[in-house]
């Protein structure tokens, strides 16, 4: 197990449904505090969380209690689902964009993030074809976390 520190986000609410799938994103910012000022102090209309952020150094934040309903997959669809929030846990890797695509992930967020993985499948019971990326559960949409994640070596070592 690894340290998860705590970083509350307001943005949440009450799950309609049980936990059964976790969704990948990347933010699109610079920085971890541009990350948390996204996701924490995002205002209405367009508030937005995660349940977790993963830092560039494999440093793991934990913003919204997984009990409870995060709002990070926007419209979107799985598996005859339509409110992806209540029955996911959403995973944020901090990442930069650059010239309008994702950066480069490091070994260290991604390790991190195959062991935050791999505890959420084992306590929930979800099956790989329930952890999906951004980009799966909102095609055209959202696109992320992009072409430079390295999705199929990702999913491989979540559930060797």
């Amino acid at each position: 197990m690894f340290e998860i520190i705590q970083k509350p986000s307001p943005n949440f609410d009450e799950r309609k449904d049980d936990i059964c799938m976790i969704v990948i994103h990347a933010t699109a910012t610079n920085t971890l505090d541009e990350t948390f000022s996204y996701l924490i102090h995002s205002a209405a209309p367009n508030r937005v969380s995660a349940h977790y952020v993963i830092d560039r150094d494999g440093a793991v934040y934990q913003l919204v209690d997984e009990q409870k309903r995060a709002w990070h997959a926007g419209v979107s669809t799985w598996g005859g689902k339509t409110d992806i929030n209540s029955c996911s846990v959403g995973i944020e890797f901090q990442c930069p964009a650059i010239d309008d695509e994702l950066g480069d992930f490091t070994s260290e967020q991604l390790q991190a993030g195959i062991l935050l993985c791999r505890e959420i499948c084992t306590r929930y019971g979800i099956t790989v074809y329930n952890v999906v990326r951004h980009s799966d559960i909102a095609p055209g949409r959202k696109k992320d976390p992009g072409a430079l994640f390295p999705w199929d070596e990702f999913i491989k070592r979540v559930f060797e």
